[in-house]
């Protein structure tokens, strides 16, 4: 077990989860909206790669790296561990199916929709579980090594773009702990352009979000 004067910050895990929870429901809602411009289907396709990009990321680091590290240090944990693991291998063929521009748009937005109802109830377990281990088992060292390796797999053009998610889902708090140790140009370019963008992006998503698609009753399908 870590010094406790040696606790990690878990500010990029938690807002990792933040993000998630605020991007993923807008998606789902725009899949099972009304039909798309040409213009509309570009920011979606776009914004449903960026987040899911994402998603994977931080399951991969958490498979390879938390888990484990919780495995050995808590082995208390290590049922609910087993269960994390399992739906991360759930929600993968639901981010496939849900990427796949060859399926129909019904056959995507459902798989979405499944797709976010798994990763939220899935978030909150981690809230509530996994974070109060981490808190007491990993090191700052050792986390911050897990967010360099995390800001790495990063393609450079999304890097911006991520932390504007991020921001937008934390706290002034967070937005505050987040900024602090950012050079000033970083910090300008999200005030001034990240910020404002991942804004229009929100407003395409519910511009074509509408209620989810209601299932054809079996009935009315009977010749």
């Amino acid at each position: 077990m870590p010094d406790t004067t040696d606790r990690a910050d878990l500010i990029g895990f938690t807002l990792t989860h933040a993000l998630i929870r605020n991007e993923l429901p807008r998606l789902a809602a725009a899949f099972a909206g009304s039909p798309l411009t040409p213009e509309q289907e570009v920011v979606v396709e776009e914004q449903l790669r960026l987040v899911t990009d994402h998603l994977l990321r931080h399951h991969q680091e958490e498979d390879e790296f938390h888990w484990p590290l919780l495995a050995s240090r808590a082995p208390g944990a290590a049922r609910l561990l087993a269960i994390l693991d399992t739906e991360h291998t759930q929600m993968d063929p639901l981010v496939q199916r849900a990427r796949d521009r060859g399926l129909s748009r019904l056959e995507r937005s459902l798989a979405l929709s499944r797709l976010n109802e798994l990763v939220l109830a899935h978030l909150e377990e981690e809230d509530r579980s996994v974070v109060p281990l981490l808190a007491v088992h990993i090191t700052a060292e050792e986390q911050l090594g897990s967010m360099a390796r995390s800001r790495a797999k990063i393609p450079q053009a999304d890097e911006l773009r991520v932390l504007a998610m991020m921001l937008a889902a934390a706290t002034e708090a967070e937005q505050s702990r987040m900024l602090a140790p950012l050079p000033d140009f970083i910090i300008s370019a999200w005030s001034e352009h990240e910020a404002p963008a991942l804004s229009r992006v929100h407003r395409v998503l519910a511009d074509v979000a509408g209620p989810p698609r209601a299932s054809t009753p079996a009935h009315e399908t009977e010749e």
